[in-house]
């Protein structure tokens, strides 16, 4: 059943006396359905508190510019000392 934006709220007391006249087995999977979606909010909300980087809002761009330094690795001058 979905509801549309401008369609009032299931009332309380309706629901819970539908939620009696089902069967154990059946209150127990409507349980378990509203543990899993409050579970999806509280996970949506923490990521969406989340800081994001620089470097993980570019990611998809990072190393696709040619800068025209060469591999530092390779320079004898830079390396001397490292590690020391």
């Amino acid at each position: 059943m979905t509801q549309g934006i401008n369609e009032p709220r299931i009332k309380e007391n309706t629901l819970l006396s539908k939620f009696r006249n089902l069967t154990t087995e059946q209150q127990q999977t409507i349980l378990d359905f509203i543990e899993f979606m409050d579970s999806k909010k509280h996970k949506l909300q923490e990521n969406q508190e989340q800081e994001v980087s620089a470097y993980d809002l570019a990611q998809e761009w990072a190393g696709s510019v040619e800068s025209g330094i060469g591999d530092l690795s390779t320079n004898k001058k830079y390396l001397q000392g490292f590690g020391q």
